[in-house]
């Protein structure tokens, strides 16, 4: 195994949302992302196995080498494939990914931290820009996954 943990230190620090305008400037950097999204997985599910809360803490470590691209931007097979080869050359390894059995509670809290991220700093944007679109996802899937939340 070759982990250097610089590499993984510094995969941390990539900027977040350097394609909307709206949040741009709100300084969310990856780790801190991560970090939220695995607080969120605990909190709403605090039975959640080891690897969706590793998933969750290093899902977008990736975006590190490719760049962050917008949920609401479709991924292709070529850049979830180089996002992978990321993590993978990141950590020396292959960790747990999108791909567990809990990835529907990993991608909520995704879109969940997203959004709350957005009415934190730049809640104007509720009304439009997808986000009403990004919220509405976020209370149907919710409710499938037997979870109560507020935005």
């Amino acid at each position: 195994m070759n982990t250097d943990i610089n590499r993984i230190f510094l995969s941390g620090l990539t900027n977040r949302w350097h394609a909307n305008p709206w949040l741009a400037t709100t300084t969310d950097r990856i780790d801190g992302h991560q970090g939220r999204v695995a607080r969120l997985i605990t909190a709403l599910w605090p039975d959640a196995s080891r690897d969706l809360i590793i998933a969750a803490l290093t899902h977008d470590d990736g975006e590190s080498v490719t760049g962050d691209i917008p949920f609401t931007t479709k991924k292709t097979e070529r850049q979830k494939n180089a996002e992978a080869a990321a993590r993978v050359m990141i950590w020396g390894r292959q960790l747990p990914s999108l791909l567990t059995p809990d990835a529907d509670r990993l991608i909520f809290c995704d879109r969940l931290d997203a959004a709350m991220w957005m009415m934190h700093h730049a809640p104007e944007c509720q009304h439009d820009r997808g986000w009403p679109e990004a919220i509405e996802w976020i209370k149907r899937e919710a409710n499938i996954l037997g979870v109560e939340v507020s935005i």
